[in-house]
């Protein structure tokens, strides 16, 4: 399974990103902490991930930067 990630905002607790299974056409986010193998039962669906009021600063900073990517995706076009 070839398995795309790209950190959407990083701190000292860990990271989020935005992950990505082409093979199944599936996209994820996920928060891991430090030194930790992505798990795919962690992952949320995006829908999930923007659904969700921001639980700190980290987690706001991961939510604008996926619409950001989403943003400039659509505008590229």
């Amino acid at each position: 399974m070839t398995v795309l990630a790209y950190s959407l905002a990083a701190g000292v607790k860990g990271s989020w990103r935005v992950v990505c299974v082409p093979e199944d056409l599936h996209l994820y986010v996920e928060f891991s902490p430090p030194e930790a193998d992505s798990d795919p039962l962690d992952w949320s669906s995006v829908d999930d991930f923007l659904a969700w009021r921001p639980r700190g600063a980290l987690h706001k900073r991961a939510r604008d930067r996926l619409v950001s990517l989403i943003s400039d995706a659509l505008l590229e076009r």
